[in-house]
Parts: C-alpha cells; sequence; structure tokens
C-alpha cells in the first residue's frame, strides 16, 4: 500500500473552453485516427506475438471516458480477436477483479495523461496477478506507463502540434481546459488496433482481411467530418429547443451503450446538465416509471443488433408521451422516421465500429447546449472546485492486493 506524493502545484490555473473552440475540436478531431494508427500500428508489431497468441482473457480497465472506450471496443475484441473480453472501471478491476483474474491474461489500462490514479492502480495490481500489462496513453513516462510490460503510446500530432495530449501535462505553460474528444478517439482507435492485432496472431483473421478493416477503420475519418456537417444544425436546433430541461435519458445497446456513457459525460462537463445513461433493456425495466409527457429520450441506434428493440421502446415512449430523439444513418433508416429529432450519422459505419462516428452528435449537442445555457466548457465553479477535481483523481491512495508474480 502505497500513495503519491501531493502536487498541487502543478495543476496552474483552470481556464473554461470557448465554445468556438470546441466546435473547432469537434470539426477538426478527426485528424486524430490516421495519426494514431500510423503510431500505434508498428508498436503492436514489435510487441512479442508469443504472448499475444497465448492470450485466455483481455481485460481493459480506466476510468472516464478511458473505461467508456474499452466498453465501446468490445464487441470488436471478441468479434475479430475471439477472445472472451471485460471492460472493466478501474477502480472495480484494480480492488475486486484484479487478484483473481485467469492465467495468460493481458490487461489494458488506458489513463492518456498517465497520471489517474485508479488506473494506474488497476495496472499495478494486474502484473502483480501474472496478467501482461499494456498502458495505453499519451504519456510514454508517466505513472500508468511504469506499472506496463509494454506502452502503446498514443500520442498524436499533426504539423507539430499535439492533437491528444492533455494540456496540463506541459507544467511550462499556462494551463488552457483540455477537451479530452481526441484523447477518447485515439483510446478507440488504438484499441480497434489492438482487436485486429491480436485477431491476426491468433488467426483468427488473415493479413488481408485485417488490412481491410484497418483501410475501413482509417477511412472513418471522412465520415467523422461528414457527420459533423450533416448533424450541426439539428443539434444546434434541438439544443436551443432545451435549453432549460435539466435531465434527459440516454439509451444505447452493445457499442452504443458505450457512446450513451460518453453522451452523458459531455452534458455534465460542457452543458452542466443531468444526462442519465441507462442499457437499453434496462430502461425498461427502470426509468420507464420516471416517462411521461415531455420526458426527453435520446436513442443511439446504428443499424445493427440491437435495432428491433430500439423500435419496440420507441413506439412504448411515444404511447408515454416522451420527446424522442434518435442518433441513427442520415437515411433514418428504421428508427429515424418514428423520432421528433434525427440527429443524423453520415454513411452506414458498421456497428462494431460505430462509436467512432457516433461519439459527434452528443459532442455536438452538448456543446450547443452549453452556448444555449451560457457556458463556456469545462467551466469550473471555482478555482477550489477545479483543483479538487485534479487532486481527487491523481492524489488518492493507492492499494495492492495479491502476490507478486508477474514482475
Amino acid at each position: 500500500m502505497f500513495a503519491r506524493p501531493i502536487r498541487k502545484a502543478e495543476y496552474g490555473q483552470a481556464l473554461p473552453v470557448a465554445i468556438d473552440d470546441m466546435l473547432t475540436e469537434i470539426r477538426t478531431q478527426s485528424n486524430t485516427i490516421g495519426a494514431v494508427m500510423d503510431k500505434v500500428q508498428p508498436q503492436l508489431e514489435a510487441m512479442d506475438a508469443g504472448t499475444l497468441a497465448a492470450v485466455s482473457h483481455v481485460y481493459i480497465t480506466g476510468c472516464g471516458d478511458s473505461f467508456f472506450a474499452g466498453l465501446a471496443a468490445r464487441l470488436a475484441f471478441e468479434q475479430y480477436a475471439g477472445v472472451p473480453t471485460e471492460p472493466a472501471e478501474a477502480l472495480e478491476f484494480g480492488r475486486y477483479t484484479a487478484e483473481f483474474i485467469p492465467p495468460q491474461s493481458l490487461v489494458l489500462g488506458i489513463s492518456n495523461s498517465g497520471k489517474a490514479t485508479r488506473a494506474v492502480e488497476a495496472l499495478a495490481n494486474g502484473r502483480r496477478a501474472g496478467a501482461h500489462t499494456v498502458a495505453i496513453t499519451g504519456n510514454s513516462k508517466g505513472w500508468l506507463a511504469q506499472e506496463a510490460h509494454t506502452v502503446l503510446n498514443q500520442s498524436a500530432e499533426s504539423n507539430g502540434k499535439a492533437l491528444t495530449m492533455p494540456s496540463n501535462l506541459d507544467t511550462s505553460a499556462p494551463r488552457r481546459g483540455s477537451f479530452g474528444l481526441a484523447n477518447y478517439l485515439a483510446s478507440l482507435t488504438t484499441l480497434y488496433l489492438t482487436a485486429l492485432h491480436l485477431g491476426q496472431v491468433r488467426g483468427r483473421l488473415t493479413a488481408n482481411q485485417a488490412d481491410a478493416l484497418r483501410a475501413e477503420l482509417r477511412g472513418l475519418a471522412a465520415v467523422l467530418d461528414e457527420t459533423v456537417t450533416q448533424c450541426s444544425p439539428a443539434a444546434e436546433a434541438y439544443a436551443e429547443s432545451v435549453k432549460d430541461v435539466y435531465h434527459f435519458a440516454i439509451l444505447g445497446a452493445g457499442p452504443s451503450y458505450a457512446s450513451s456513457l460518453f453522451y452523458a459525460a459531455k452534458t455534465f462537463e460542457l452543458a452542466r446538465v443531468n444526462g442519465v445513461s441507462q442499457e437499453l433493456e434496462e430502461w425498461a425495466h427502470e426509468q420507464f416509471f420516471l416517462t411521461g409527457p415531455g420526458t426527453q429520450m435520446i436513442f443511439i441506434a446504428p443499424p445493427g443488433r440491437s435495432t428491433s428493440r430500439v423500435l419496440e421502446l420507441m413506439q412504448t415512449a411515444r404511447t408515454m408521451g416522451a420527446n424522442r430523439v434518435v442518433v441513427t444513418d442520415a437515411a433514418g433508416t428504421l428508427v429515424g422516421g418514428q423520432a421528433e429529432v434525427l440527429l443524423p450519422v453520415a454513411g452506414e459505419t458498421r456497428e462494431v465500429f460505430s462509436p467512432m462516428v457516433y461519439c459527434v452528435p452528443g459532442e455536438l449537442f452538448a456543446t450547443y447546449l452549453a452556448r444555449a445555457r451560457g457556458r463556456q466548457a469545462f467551466e469550473f465553479d471555482s478555482e477550489t472546485q477545479y483543483v479538487m477535481n485534479m487532486v481527487t483523481i491523481q492524489e488518492s491512495q493507492i492499494i495492492e492486493f495479491g502476490s507478486e508474480r508477474g514482475r
């Protein structure tokens, strides 16, 4: 058991992000996909193939957006790599799961800053339990990297400008609010690449199949850009219409459950309203009892395995008088016509990769809602609130469990 030293002086001053800057980030984040692919794929190919081929179970752990990325990528690991995969929030994994993981486990710990204490703890305890540990990070010298057998450095640049590194890593410059959007996209890209590489090493995918899927992944940058163009007017209009609403139910299943958690997080961080994420089926068993006229419901519905259930629950919501918003392909195929509001996504992205582009409507909605409510993005109420946020995440005690089997 040990604790990291206190470093309050590193945090500097909290500065909010102007809405126009936030919108620029959304419009340009697609550059991250190709940049991360170019940086991470060679690192994957340098990993020991024998270790990867022997993997019996994959755990993906992190906090906040990093945890959501793991949830989003689970289907890719199981479909393409053919290995049981469990996304786990970092505290849950580090303190309740890591000690009992099976032999030949692979633990992927995500923290772009490399400073999130719970992610460090999770990776450290996974290593102590005998797993092969991989740090997915933008800080190759950070605390997370120090606890890993392998580091996948996903920091990426375009024309000499960092795309993913949080600004609070640079202690020599005045702090500017970290947007975090490109970080999420980077983590998704790295995880999908890892799933495809693992599938190829394990013989689940041929080289040609893996290359084709990687090309498809790279092509999603253009789909993301087009989604920004197509979705912006609808997201802005919807945000303006609900600027006085404080509660939103955000529903999704499979990879879209991860997207619903990501959407909810952006409503907290940007607009400072209560977007409640719920797994699609669980809404019918739980929040149904709070649903009535005026309830705002956002369904994240890429065409796929949950489409039929989305249609059924949208009819239920209609009967109860709720306002139904659907995020789906631009043509509104199957489900779009059942909603009062369509937040369109360009193209026809396959469900397994859908979080890569379906993140955009949630980002746009939360940003426009912040503007409609007279707020800037990542706007802390006080310097104390900002410092306590940093301290709470980066300076808590790390507890070790289990025997020292993996060093």
